[in-house]
């Protein structure tokens, strides 16, 4: 794209996953779009991991000249369709903004219809087959059908929107709008068009259903079992966070949680075992550069590694840094870990620990840390593991997701860093950790995350336990944990990264 390119009228998103039989039919439609909408657009293919040649078909259309539109791809790691759409919008430019299934099953006359209710001062307007005057031309297998009613009904039900199909693939929005629902959405699946739904409307935006002459398309990759049930999960997380109660903005945990983190830092078992854990690692390195912690929180690793090394360390919440200041800390500073207040090559080591799962795009995180670190720099980074964990903790931390341990590893990778060590740990705290966030979340006691204080004794049992797992890991790995730990450098330049 020419860096003085003219803002188009409309950016339209595709998601796609291993779509390279039906992208090239979709964008050879696409060139109509400026006749039947009236507009000039973009077009962003939004790749959710592809492992066939969709990738390839999108960067063919992009380069061959004639295009009746501006057309660009963005990737991510396989991690669902929402987040895909996600990654797509926030590189879209236009005013005017939104997303389409690949099978364009609504036609270009829906487009134009949903882009004037956006230019006429709608926030929100999405396509919906649940109007009395949409018209299937080619429907859905009856169970289909009956599970989309079933799903939409449940979800009205429990939060009260008035809105007939929350789930049709194709929506538009102003900027403005899409940019503040972004701030608070997190679902990576199929439910994200329901989150959005919901959103809107807490947000109180105007929405408007417009109805459409659809056609179902007979190859569409949603599975009726296992996409139904990550759908009904999904449904699930998104009235236990909106049914009641303000909406928190992501990224940063709410208040009292992060002042019970902050405070209990320097004592609490779970933050000492997380230093002790990864002290080895640093320490091993010549102590002739600098390191920085992003996301430092109350600043008790960056007050640790301060002892060898100069420290600098970044949050987003000043409430985390006036907490880093009192206790003695002043290389700080406050700033978006997507945007580094860095130069290039300016630390030998870097520290992200329980911070990747806060942001919505950690690609784009990953790439500052590459960009900032030297070549033979040290990348040391922790996650919450596991999707099947999602707890309440989680709502209150605010995060966007949990990792598998080859979920870390690919989202390194393709940021281009070379793995030296990914393993998961606190192996034993993991049903202990399942069943007891069970058991609060049935008696209502999820206000809070769980490290709030323990009785002396018991601190420094539990962190006895950690020790000992510690030791295991210093020649083994464990197959499961509670969390995930990588240690990474940077890929040679122009050198493929991967395991070492």
């Amino acid at each position: 794209m020419a860096p003085h390119a003219p803002v188009p009228d409309l950016s339209l998103v595709i998601p796609v996953f291993n779509e390279e039989r039906r992208l090239a039919d979709s964008l050879l439609r696409l060139d109509g779009l400026a006749d039947a909408v009236g507009v000039t657009a973009e077009v962003i293919v939004a790749d959710d991991g592809s492992s066939d040649g969709t990738v390839e078909i999108a960067r063919q259309f992009a380069a061959t000249p004639g295009r009746r539109y501006t057309l660009r791809v963005v990737e991510i790691v396989h991690r669902g369709k929402g987040a895909a759409v996600r990654a797509g919008l926030r590189e879209a430019r236009a005013p005017v903004v939104g997303y389409c299934d690949v099978d364009l099953s609504a036609g270009l006359d829906a487009l134009a219809a949903l882009y004037d209710e956006v230019k006429g001062g709608a926030d929100l307007a999405m396509a919906s087959r649940g109007l009395a005057d949409s018209i299937l031309e080619t429907r859905q297998p009856w169970y289909r059908e009956r599970a989309g009613r079933v799903f939409n009904s449940m979800l009205r039900h429990l939060v009260d929107i008035p809105f007939r199909d929350t789930q049709c693939g194709l929506k538009l929005l102003s900027r403005k709008a899409a940019d503040e629902i972004l701030r608070h959405q997190r679902i990576d699946g199929f439910a994200f068009d329901a989150e959005m739904v919901v959103l809107a409307h807490r947000l109180d935006l105007d929405i408007r259903e417009v109805p459409v002459r659809w056609s179902h398309d007979a190859a569409s990759k949603v599975s009726m079992v296992r996409d139904s049930m990550a759908m009904s999960r999904d449904v699930v997380r998104i009235v236990r966070r909106l049914r009641v109660g303000k909406l928190q903005a992501l990224g940063v945990p709410a208040a009292a949680a992060l002042d019970v983190m902050t405070s209990s830092e320097k004592e609490h078992w779970w933050y000492v075992a997380k230093r002790l854990l990864i002290r080895r690692y640093w320490q091993a390195e010549p102590l002739s550069g600098r390191c920085i912690d992003i996301g430092c929180g109350g600043g008790a690793v960056l007050a640790d590694a301060a002892g060898s090394m100069p420290a600098f360390g970044v949050d987003l919440s000043p409430r985390a840094l006036e907490h880093g200041q009192s206790v003695g800390l002043s290389m700080l500073a406050r700033a978006e870990a997507g945007a580094l207040p860095f130069s290039d090559d300016s630390f030998s080591i870097a520290f992200a620990l329980d911070v990747l799962e806060h942001h919505p795009s950690p690609e784009r995180l990953l790439a500052e840390v590459r960009r900032i670190l030297t070549d033979q720099g040290m990348f040391v980074v922790s996650v919450p593991a596991f999707q099947w964990m999602w707890s309440y903790a989680d709502h209150v931390l605010g995060h966007y997701r949990r990792y598998t341990k080859p979920q870390l590893v690919a989202e390194l990778t393709r940021a281009g860093f070379t793995i030296e060590r990914a393993t998961y740990f606190h192996s034993w705290l993991l049903p202990l950790a399942w069943l007891f966030r069970r058991m609060r979340s049935l008696t209502g006691r999820v206000e809070s995350a769980d490290d709030f204080a323990v009785h002396p004794v018991l601190n420094r049992l539990l962190l006895a336990v950690c020790r000992l797992e510690q030791r295991w890991l210093t020649t083994h790995e464990v197959p499961f944990g509670l969390s995930v730990l990588a240690v990474a450098r940077p890929a040679r330049r122009g050198a493929p990264a991967g395991a070492a």
